[in-house]
């Protein structure tokens, strides 16, 4: 197929193009901004206008798209809510109107998150039917792209689906997010930094994938995956913030002092694990890379960095 990747400069962007092209289909970059010659040469496209996004669909005339494009951050949501919405929600609802009007025989991945189903505890792994209740305004913004998704699929007989991972992590994450934030301190400390983290709540508990598993995911269900479905995607493993330091601290050979910095602490929260079986029968997939390669990745490419900074 000829894939339209969108978001295709964002960390999982980047290796949904290099997992689509291993596959053997033509992976074409879209996003707000093309590098001349970079491995991401395709079209610019703002997902905020419709109009960029049909023009965007004439140039390439993609078989399927997979649709990354949005502000991955959650706190944002707290800070600039119209921001987030614009982008992660009614930029989404601009796709699919482009789509409808424009290609509507192409197929659509919808990425999502799995904080549509928010931090409530469950009895059991959370299956796609269960309810929407995001407890954040990021859940909220995905939540309702998410939603619009199936509509469309189901009131205008659109080839899409949704995709909702849980955290996933890898080369290429901004520091904003844990396992590249603990990388890049460790880093500086093996060159020479005082001995001291920063960190935030260590003892809370997240589904943690790694994003080239994540990415491999999102090419079987634009192979397989079924129209007007919603897939989970998750390693199946909760794993404690401290297990992801310890290890990472042992693959730097790095043993500091930890100090809690009261902007970084986010309360433990009963989060949900969540039910892959629909992916693993309607795609064959399952997570392959272990944690510690995971983050073995992370240190490397945050030595590759600074040693290219």
């Amino acid at each position: 197929m000829k894939v339209l990747v969108i978001g295709c400069n964002g960390f999982a962007g980047r290796h949904a193009l290099a997992a689509l092209r291993q596959a053997g289909h033509e992976a074409v970059g879209g996003d707000l901004a093309i590098p001349p010659g970079g491995a991401s040469a395709g079209v610019e496209l703002d997902v905020r206008e419709l109009a960029s996004i049909s023009r965007a669909l004439a140039t390439v005339r993609p078989d399927a798209i997979l649709h990354l494009g949005g502000i991955a951050f959650v706190p944002l949501g707290w800070t600039e809510p119209q921001r987030l919405f614009s982008v992660n929600t009614i930029g989404t609802l601009n796709l699919l109107d482009a789509v409808r009007q424009n290609a509507p025989a192409t197929r659509v991945l919808v990425v999502t998150s799995a904080e549509v189903y928010g931090s409530h505890p469950a009895p059991a792994p959370l299956a796609e039917d269960a309810p929407y209740r995001p407890d954040n305004i990021y859940g909220v913004a995905k939540a309702a792209a998410d939603h619009a998704a199936l509509l469309y699929a189901a009131h205008h007989r659109l080839d899409a689906m949704v995709a909702r991972p849980s955290n996933h992590i890898g080369a290429g994450q901004s520091r904003d997010f844990v396992s590249s934030a603990f990388a890049a301190q460790l880093a500086a400390i093996a060159a020479g930094a005082p001995p001291l983290m920063r960190v935030g709540n260590l003892d809370q508990r997240r589904d943690f994938t790694d994003v080239r598993d994540v990415a491999r995911a999102y090419v079987l269900l634009l192979e397989k995956g079924q129209a007007g479905h919603a897939y989970n995607i998750a390693s199946g493993r909760m794993i404690l913030v401290r297990e992801i330091f310890d290890a990472l601290c042992d693959i730097a050979q790095v043993h500091p002092r930890v100090e809690v910095d009261p902007a970084l602490f986010r309360p433990n929260e009963n989060r949900p694990s969540y039910d892959t079986a629909r992916i693993r029968a309607h795609a064959g997939w399952q997570p392959e890379i272990p944690l510690r390669q995971t983050l073995a990745a992370v240190y490397a490419d945050t030595l590759a960095r600074r040693a290219g900074a």
